[in-house]
């Protein structure tokens, strides 16, 4: 009786000993309500909170976008102010632009630094009382010697003017050209040169150090002439050398400088010409009244060269204003024909200028490219420069490669020399060789391709 009571007592205190052991189990994860209360009133807190400071920020972000676009209308609102405040200043207040001289002077603007008006007019004086002193010493130029060993430094047109060693000393009559006749000159040999090129029926290019002497001879009838007239530009080109005109036309007649970068800048002022004449509502008008628009005028610019900045199209926008004496705020529109004049020596406006400027800022951020790719070789093969150039300028043709490769390794010199020299025959599998096995020096690579009219194609 006792043994069943016990046992029954034992199953029941079992039974609530496993009832209590599930009930903590199932409770073990139970927050207490308070504790989940002050939780769910901070989560509230926190996403009102973040709402409040999710339209804060959006707010911000419209302020933010104001405030840029007032930074730059009130930006573009002070280059207007400039533009036409430097107009207003040259109109109302003229005053003379002491730069040019530096085209005339050399050294001008370590001369003219920290200096008056009226200093500089004294510096003017003395210059052109120097000048005239230096003309009465030279009267004649002794005429230049033909040494053998250096013909392979020389080109045509410098051997043309050159005398052996066993002939009789010469002198030849200093003209003392100015500067306007020795642009008019240059001007003169550029169309003619132009001209006889077009004439001929093979269409080919003839180089400008082959053409010079023998126009000339062909011009005045006579070869002492001729010489005369050579020895003299040369003479005046040294003497110019600070005019950009000048200057290219000598150091291109002496090899120092491509051709074709005289025939690219021309090419890019008539493509620029051509592509505004089509904007022109009388296109098929040549007169100088054909206008445009400025817009217009800037939107040429820009699908004509889409990689330049809007800083560098704003530069040519000021330079336009200044060639044409208005502002392009106003609403008259320009007559852009005039951008493109020149005056009898061949110099051109600032417009064109500026574009000059910028082609030869691409050309320098060009060179600076392959050179990254070549820098650390101290010496350069023509297969090395043209892989190089081959991976900045993927789209470039066979034909413009083959044409940098001439004037940097100068092959055409090379070959010029080993034919004089018959050191090596004429046949192309020897001409192949030479090209194969030249290479130069990275600075010389560098150089050379500086004077050479190079550009993304």
């Amino acid at each position: 009786m006792h043994s069943n009571l016990l046992m029954q007592c034992r199953r029941q205190l079992l039974i609530w000993i496993k009832s209590l052991i599930d009930t903590e189990c199932a409770y073990t994860k139970v927050e207490l309500r308070e504790d989940f209360d002050k939780l769910k009133l901070e989560c509230d807190n926190l996403k009102n909170e973040t709402s409040f400071l999710r339209t804060n920020f959006l707010e911000l972000i419209d302020n933010c976008k104001f405030l840029i676009d007032q930074t730059t209308e009130i930006l573009i609102e002070r280059d207007n102010y400039y533009s036409e405040w430097e107009f207003s200043r040259n109109i109302l207040t003229p005053r003379p632009d002491w730069n040019k001289c530096s085209h005339l002077i050399t050294q001008w603007k370590n001369l003219s630094l920290g200096k008056t008006s009226e200093q500089l007019v004294d510096i003017l004086i003395n210059e052109i009382n120097h000048e005239n002193m230096e003309k009465k010493d030279t009267e004649y130029f002794s005429m230049m010697i033909n040494n053998k060993n250096e013909l392979s430094q020389k080109n045509m047109f410098i051997e043309q003017l050159c005398i052996d060693i066993s002939s009789e000393e010469k002198f030849i009559k200093n003209r003392h050209m100015r500067r306007r006749i020795t642009g008019l000159l240059i001007k003169e040999i550029w169309s003619n040169k132009l001209f006889d090129e077009n004439r001929l029926e093979e269409k080919t290019n003839i180089k400008l150090t082959d053409y010079v002497f023998d126009y000339l001879t062909k011009r005045f009838n006579s070869k002492e002439i001729a010489i005369e007239i050579c020895y003299n530009i040369k003479d005046a080109c040294n003497r110019y050398q600070n005019r950009y005109e000048i200057n290219l036309f000598w150091q291109i007649l002496t090899g120092q400088i491509e051709e074709n970068v005289y025939y690219y800048e021309m090419k890019e002022f008539a493509r620029i010409l051509q592509y505004l004449i089509k904007l022109c509502p009388h296109s098929s008008s040549q007169s100088l009244l054909s206008t445009i628009r400025w817009s217009d005028l800037v939107t040429a610019l820009h699908e004509l060269y889409p990689n330049w900045t809007n800083e560098r199209i704003s530069l040519l926008i000021i330079a336009a204003e200044r060639d044409l004496k208005q502002s392009s705020k106003e609403r008259n529109d320009l007559e852009f024909l005039l951008l493109f004049t020149e005056d009898d020596e061949g110099h051109i406006g600032e417009f064109l200028m500026t574009i000059r400027q910028q082609l030869k800022l691409d050309k320098i951020e060009y060179i600076e490219k392959i050179k990254d790719l070549l820098i650390g070789y101290p010496l350069i093969s023509i297969n090395q420069f043209k892989q190089a150039v081959e991976l900045v300028d993927p789209n470039i043709s066979k034909e413009e490669l083959q044409r940098y490769i001439n004037w940097v390794f100068e092959l055409e010199k090379i070959s010029l020399t080993s034919n004089k020299e018959a050191i090596l025959s004429k046949t192309n599998e020897n001409i192949q060789l030479i090209k194969q096995i030249q290479k130069r020096d990275f600075e010389e690579i560098i150089l050379r391709l500086e004077c050479c009219s190079c550009f993304m194609h």
